[in-house]
């Protein structure tokens, strides 16, 4: 091979290569891409999508259980907004009591729980980051979800 093949081999490979992620160092909910980078860096990939209602959603796998991250607190637009909601839903074979819910909700400051029709228990957590946050912050508030999902399928025994 003469050094001007090597070259233009060289030349192919490198523009053939696929871009590096960049490392996300501060999450906002004005920018929903910087959160599913965040999520993905963290080992927790996500798909960004969109609701019905224009409201931008998260679909990520966290402590075995399919969770949604939510933008909430937006312009009219849906497009610049200050906090994320973290949300799980179980599906009990016989739901649960408001008694049981109420005494999680005692007991806990951050992740919140409430009934559907069915009294199914769904978990929130939620995180106002309007001008966003560190990585390192939303790692620690990504560790504290991934405990509380825990500690709530402990609790309703799912």
């Amino acid at each position: 091979m003469t050094y001007k093949s090597l070259i233009t081999a060289a030349a192919i490979a490198l523009v053939s290569m696929p871009a590096v992620a960049k490392d996300v160092t501060t999450v906002s909910p004005t920018d929903p891409d910087s959160v599913v980078a965040a999520l993905g860096q963290l080992g927790y990939p996500g798909k960004l999508d969109k609701l019905g209602s224009g409201r931008s959603s998260i679909t990520v796998q966290i402590s075995g259980l399919k969770t949604f991250v939510d933008f909430y607190d937006c312009d009219d637009k849906l497009s610049n907004c200050y906090t994320l909601l973290f949300t799980v839903s179980v599906d009990l074979k016989d739901g649960t009591t408001m008694s049981l819910a109420n005494e999680w909700n005692s007991k806990q400051i951050t992740g919140r729980v409430w009934l559907d029709n069915d009294s199914d228990p769904t978990l929130d957590f939620s995180l106002t980051a309007a001008d966003g946050v560190p990585i390192a912050v939303f790692e620690q508030n990504v560790k504290l979800w991934d405990k509380k999902i825990g500690d709530f399928k402990d609790f309703f025994k799912f």
